[in-house]
């Protein structure tokens, strides 16, 4: 245990204390309810993971916009209905002595329109070489708002009480979609050179 001697000490992130550096990283449960509300099990399952002693516990994705969604039944941050049910989350974490942190997330191109109920959207109209499904490039107009999306998320995990957040920019999901030439085809300001 001499190499781990300071994983059971306490650290400071900014003004988050940790009492331990042990962190539970973002894993699927999909214990959220199909209306992208949270469900009590998540809520406990949560805590369960708090009681055990980890000191930083983040949640599983979290939708900022509906049209991100990897499933349905994935927690949804878009609008304020979705604040108490979060709440529900920090609460019971705090209660066991964890700090926690939501994970932001779109899936861009990919997710499906059966999930969805519409074409998923993307940097560029180039399908998902997993899913192989049609999807939609987003116009300037439609980034603009998942910029503002994203922040308004964050906005709603403070008010929820979340210590912290993570974006999801990992998997291939929509802000790795910008950064990869695979996916983003754009020559405006929203691709072309790495300056862009």
């Amino acid at each position: 245990m001499t190499q781990l001697k300071h994983l059971f000490s306490p650290i400071k992130i900014k003004s988050m204390e940790l009492k331990n550096r042990a962190v539970m990283p973002a894993m699927a449960t999909t214990y959220g309810k199909t209306d992208s509300m949270v469900s009590d099990r998540l809520i406990k399952y949560l805590a369960r993971r708090a009681q055990g002693g980890t000191g930083l516990i983040f949640t599983e994705v979290c939708a900022v916009d509906p049209r991100g969604r990897l499933s349905k039944n994935e927690m949804g941050i878009w609008s304020d209905e979705f604040i108490p049910g979060l709440a529900g989350i920090t609460e019971a974490v705090h209660r066991e002595g964890g700090k926690v942190g939501v994970q932001l997330h779109h899936a861009g191109r990919e997710t499906s329109s059966s999930i969805l109920g519409v074409l998923p959207e993307a940097p560029s109209p180039i399908p998902s070489p997993l899913l192989r499904k049609e999807c939609e490039e987003m116009s300037i107009q439609r980034i603009g708002e998942l910029v503002e999306a994203y922040g308004a998320s964050a906005r709603r995990a403070k008010q929820a009480g979340f210590d912290t957040v993570e974006v999801h920019g990992a998997h291939g999901y929509l802000p790795c979609q910008f950064l990869s030439p695979f996916s983003n085809h754009r020559s405006d300001r929203y691709g072309g050179s790495d300056e862009n």
